[in-house]
């Protein structure tokens, strides 16, 4: 029976180190296995004392890497060396209790350090865990914050309207949108929190969620950022602040009566691809003072004319050089373009960012509004207006 028992834990250990080599852990046998002989090798040639107190530091890197049963069949082959190749001891009692205490201090090493070791794995799968939750719980708020977003291009009378949002991680600070009127009129709107991450996701889908309902309201752009204002200061007190860009278009007149709350100055490229306008800002960003006042600015597009509404994500975003994307690639990139639908230009514009910063990740959250005054003059039939 003994021996049986001996053939079975031998064929076991034979088992385990043939899986550790074959395993991504062989180099810890490697080095396990030639610290076990050089050991070996330093206390067989000192004669006088007995060097078996250095098996520890193998044990140890065994008991942390390896698996726990091949760390105990190692405490045996080293206590083997340790009585082979140690100073020799004719007394079979003292032999015995020689070999018996190296035994029991390596077994109270690999036993301390296997604890540790299972300790930190309880730790890391814990860990592991809670991550994986939390990203679930981050994909779900992603979900949620998409839902604020249009899901398709409007389709608006005389114009083309597109608009793409490309957070900088899951959840991201940018938001816009197209509100149609039931007059007719077309309330678009663009914005950026300050900051990036959760927090500013939150806000975001605060204004998304306080524009969408300003805009429900008969009230005129003037007010709608007015309340806007109010009830994002009463939001939060932790000094973030929205910058927003409102406005209103008339497909009848191609007027477009617009207010900059700090926000990136609008490009307007005219139809003849020369003329180029700035729609910059008017008044200070939502959500940093009890009281704003921001002045109405009206413009009037003409066929073929592009206007561009973006995120700082942008123009901000900066090659390994670190230089910025910039307005003026903006223009560029819009001219060589404006033969194009809005779609195309939108996408475009993003390839053309990704292509300049040449990097997997953005720095800031990009978004995109593009409007396009088609150049064909259609028949339409407006409904009349509500005020």
């Amino acid at each position: 029976m003994w021996a049986r028992n001996g053939r079975s834990w031998a064929s076991r250990t034979a088992a385990q180190a043939i899986h550790a080599l074959k395993s991504s852990t062989w180099w810890a046998f490697l080095v396990v296995a030639l610290a076990i002989g050089c050991v070996a090798y330093a206390d067989s040639r000192v004669e006088e004392v007995s060097l078996g107190y250095l098996y520890i530091l193998p044990l140890s890197f065994s008991a942390i890497l390896l698996s726990a049963r091949f760390t105990y069949a190692i405490v045996v082959v080293c206590i083997f060396f340790h009585d082979l190749f140690g100073p020799p001891i004719h007394h079979i009692e003292a032999r015995i209790f020689h070999n018996l205490a190296a035994l029991v201090g390596f077994v109270f090493v690999v036993a301390i350090l296997r604890w540790f070791v299972s300790q930190r794995n309880a730790l890391n799968e814990l860990t592991r865990h809670q991550r994986d939750e939390l990203l679930k719980e981050v994909e779900l708020a992603a979900e949620v914050q998409r839902l604020f977003l249009p899901r398709s291009d409007p389709e608006t009378a005389g114009f083309e309207i597109s608009g793409a949002m490309h957070p900088a991680r899951v959840v991201g600070g940018d938001y816009y949108d197209f509100l149609p009127r039931p007059d007719g009129r077309m309330r678009l709107v663009i914005a950026d929190v300050s900051g990036k991450g959760v927090a500013a996701a939150l806000l975001m889908s605060a204004t998304a969620a306080a524009v969408q309902l300003e805009t429900n309201e008969p009230r005129k752009l003037c007010d709608v950022v007015s309340h806007l204002n109010k009830e994002l200061y009463a939001l939060q007190d932790d000094g973030r602040f929205v910058t927003v860009l409102v406005g209103e278009l008339d497909p009848r007149s191609g007027a477009l009566k617009y207010i900059n709350c700090g926000h990136n100055p609008a490009l307007l490229l005219r139809g003849d691809g020369r003329e180029v306008e700035w729609l910059g800002a008017s008044c200070t960003p939502v959500g940093m003072t009890p009281e704003m006042d921001c002045s109405l600015e009206e413009i009037r597009l003409a066929p073929g004319d592009i206007m561009v509404w973006y995120t700082d994500g942008l123009t901000e975003a900066s090659n390994r050089n670190a230089k910025e994307f910039g307005t003026g690639r903006l223009l560029e990139s819009v001219r060589l373009h404006s033969g194009d639908t809005a779609r195309e230009i939108c996408e475009q514009l993003w390839q053309d960012a990704a292509a300049f910063t040449q990097r997997d990740s953005l720095d800031d959250d990009l978004t995109l509004m593009v409007v396009k005054m088609k150049s064909a003059s259609e028949p339409v039939t407006f409904p009349a207006f509500s005020d």
